[in-house]
């Protein structure tokens, strides 16, 4: 097994800590209540270290792409885990900061269901032999959402003990919607990516229909 398998697995093993962590925080089970106290800040140790692994596991998503094609180390093992890992990985935490409140529930449903769309959009046209590759606007919407996801392990509207200026600090003030930004930008690019996907593929897909008809 070559390294970049070997990184790409090691995002795999992460994903489960990085879950089990974050359940154990004052967010969900409150096992795990030491935490980090600054004047009206509170950050627990297990949303912590559970954010680092995040973006550690994120930073591998990158690296092992980087190795498998610096090395010739592409692999069929290494395509099909590496995008299971990153889905894995994504959606856990956006079903859990959706639970959590931390991210709008409608921006968790938009996220998981434009993935489901694209992958049976792939599905669909690996039938066909035609290979639907990733463009520039899907590479940066996973930045985006990568980075959003980051920031909020560490900084949310949660984690400011403030009892007065919910214009400011509460779930829909300004320093939250701006902490979210990175995340809604990443929402709009993955709406626009796949309503781009849909477009390059609609001539492979009408030829499908014209043979099934």
């Amino acid at each position: 097994m070559n390294w970049a398998n070997k990184i790409t697995i090691s995002r795999l093993i992460l994903i489960p800590i990085i879950v089990v962590l974050f359940l154990l925080s004052p967010r969900f089970y409150n096992v795990w209540t030491q935490s980090i106290s600054i004047n009206n800040f509170e950050l627990s140790y297990a949303e912590l270290i559970s954010g680092i692994l995040f973006i550690i596991a994120s930073l591998t998503d990158f690296l092992d792409g980087f190795i498998a094609r610096k090395f010739n180390q592409v692999t069929t093992f290494g395509k099909f885990f590496d995008a299971i890992a990153d889905k894995l990985l994504t959606n856990s935490v956006i079903v859990l900061f959706s639970a959590a409140k931390i991210i709008p529930v409608y921006i968790g449903i938009i996220l998981i269901c434009r993935d489901f769309l694209i992958d049976v959009l792939r599905q669909i046209l690996a039938v066909k032999n035609v290979v639907l590759a990733a463009n520039k606007m899907g590479k940066y919407r996973a930045a985006f959402i990568m980075v959003g996801l980051s920031i909020l392990f560490f900084l949310s509207y949660h984690n400011f003990k403030f009892t007065d200026y919910k214009y400011l600090w509460g779930e829909y003030g300004l320093i939250n919607q701006l902490l979210l930004l990175p995340l809604y930008i990443g929402t709009i690019l993955s709406v626009s990516s796949a309503i781009n996907y849909l477009l390059l593929s609609k001539d492979a897909l009408k030829n499908n229909d014209k043979k099934n008809g």
